[in-house]
């Protein structure tokens, strides 16, 4: 048996329901929300955040280069 993820428009749920539905092959129709994903307008928020950090963290090589000097390591 196979399993089918696919992306309808809200405004057609009901009818795709319906059809699939009137399908004898089909068994079962499971909605999964998407409500679990971020919007877009969110996800702006959070690059931009991301973007701004990148500053604030030291590269490998001079990390590296720091603690050698500091410790001997």
């Amino acid at each position: 048996m196979k399993v089918f993820s696919i992306t309808i428009p809200d405004d057609k749920e009901n009818t795709f329901i319906e059809l699939m539905n009137s399908v004898s092959f089909v068994n079962k129709i499971e909605v999964v929300s998407s409500e679990n994903e971020i919007p877009s307008w969110h996800k702006v928020i959070l690059d931009q955040r991301i973007e701004d950090k990148a500053g604030d963290y030291l590269k490998w090589d001079d990390l590296q280069k720091d603690l050698n000097a500091k410790y001997g390591l």
